[in-house]
């Protein structure tokens, strides 16, 4: 009897299997959605051996079984229809997708800049770390510097949530970043009482004490970095009073990471020393190198046709790449050695706390709708700030040339794993998951040693390069 029963059982499992062809649609990520772009690409995967077709159409299956699709968009409602046929038998879904035109006109809501009375001082401190300063009352604005606790600003006006600080320049800073404005006579200006130069093994180090911390920016040009000090009463050459001071620091050797921090009321400004000798045969020896695998946790990154996260290949990359470096003689710094969430501002302290000299980001791309995967694809390194750029180019060519990529160039872009200018940081984007060739590449495990092996020989050469 018991035999019958599970004979039964096992029968109608194979009917469920084999009833039906698989589709599992990993993007889009719904089956009504609204996507406001010339076109959608449909990624996901079905049974192996498979025919399959959207909108009629033949489509490809890699590795016989995940498939990757672009599908024109017309304004309107577009039904794009799915059909897997295996084995006889045949599975289908439909998906509707919304693309709406654009509205006519400026629907932009232009904020009305209210000034302060002209009688009046508005006084405010920041109250929280990474106290964001921009250029315009935008949160997409360009960042000029992140400020930490208690520096005070005097402010000027506000438009919509920001405040215009009342300084040479055009500086705003989120509402939620500074204490309610209170009003005042007049300002106070920061007194600048001495300078102090001093050094250890890592770094050079000038302190400026101060009344009290205020406003300020950094510059890179070439081998100078410019700090400005805003609120503060001093003299220029020809003895008129100027609200802000300027300090220019030269250098005869390449800059490598350097920032600005408070101790008290002191501004301290730091930059990071090459060690003195440098061994040409393991030019990484004694080095700090951080290495960070993104994403990780719930933060899946992209994710491929047949569901392998980006988290986890970014996680085997930089196993690797610490590894080949540890090798090399360098000190390794990591984030993350499991499937951790790590918050984006965590990692970057862990960089600065460890003194690494070089931080690496391990990524691996996708694409938004609008974007042909079969196109827009290869390998791209993120910088930020002038100082990561000849990195950024070393690491970009080597990983085009080593691994047989398309060379997709070096950006200049502002993520928090590359914004920090101590250490000198890069975003590299390895290959993309969700190009067909590449996303199967990625899963091979010489191809994400050669990855790690490039990126290990591009640090050799970048710090060989700065020696000489």
């Amino acid at each position: 009897m018991y035999r019958n029963i599970i004979l039964t059982l096992i029968y109608f499992l194979l009917i469920i299997n084999t009833a039906f062809a698989k589709i599992d649609v990993v993007h889009p990520s719904s089956s009504q959605v609204t996507i406001n772009a010339s076109s959608v690409f449909f990624t996901g995967n079905t049974d192996k051996g498979s025919s399959f077709y959207i909108n009629s159409t033949p489509v490809k299956l890699w590795n016989n079984s995940f498939f990757v699709h672009v599908v024109p968009l017309e304004y309107g409602k577009n039904i794009i229809k799915l059909t897997s046929k295996h084995n006889g038998k045949t599975e289908e879904a439909a998906y509707t997708i919304i693309r709406n035109k654009p509205a006519g006109g400026n629907t932009s809501k232009t904020l009305q800049y209210i000034t302060k009375n002209d009688d009046e001082v508005l006084y405010t401190k920041t109250i929280k770390e990474n106290a964001t300063i921009r250029e315009k009352a935008s949160s997409s604005s360009k960042r000029v510097v992140d400020l930490p606790l208690n520096v005070v600003l005097y402010l000027d006006g506000q438009q919509g949530d920001y405040y215009k600080i009342a300084e040479q320049g055009n500086f705003w800073i989120h509402k939620s970043n500074i204490k309610e404005p209170v009003s005042m006579k007049s300002k106070m200006p920061a007194k600048l009482k001495k300078q102090k130069f001093y050094s250890d093994k890592l770094y050079d180090y000038t302190k400026f004490y101060l009344s009290h911390p205020v406003l300020y920016t950094l510059e890179q040009n070439g081998n100078s970095i410019i700090l400005t000090l805003y609120g503060v009463d001093t003299k220029d050459s020809e003895g008129n009073t100027q609200p802000f001071y300027t300090y220019k620091f030269n250098y005869d050797t390449a800059i490598l990471g350097y920032d600005c921090y408070y101790d008290d009321s002191s501004l301290i400004f730091r930059r990071a020393k090459l060690p003195e000798t440098i061994d040409e045969e393991m030019p990484l020896k004694e080095l700090k190198i951080f290495v960070d695998a993104g994403h990780g946790g719930y933060e899946k990154g992209a994710v491929g046709p047949s569901r392998v996260n980006e988290k986890d290949i970014n996680l085997d990359i930089s196993r690797y790449l610490v590894q080949y470096l540890k090798d090399a003689g360098a000190d390794v710094i990591i984030s993350r050695s499991d499937d951790s969430r790590i918050g984006l501002y965590e990692r970057v302290k862990i960089a600065k706390d460890n003194n690494a000299l070089i931080s690496v980001s391990i990524h691996n791309n996708s694409l938004p709708n609008g974007k042909n995967p079969y196109e827009t694809h290869g390998t791209e390194v993120h910088y930020y700030n002038e100082n990561a750029k000849l990195l950024s180019e070393i690491i970009n060519i080597n990983l085009s040339n080593d691994l047989n990529l398309k060379n997709n160039g070096v950006h200049k872009s502002s993520f928090a794993l590359n914004r920090s200018t101590n250490p000198v940081s890069v975003l590299v984007e390895c290959a993309y998951m969700i190009n067909p060739e590449e996303y199967i590449l990625l899963q091979n495990e010489e191809f994400k040693k050669n990855i790690a092996k490039s990126i290990k020989n591009s640090i050799e050469k970048y710090i060989i390069q700065i020696k000489n």
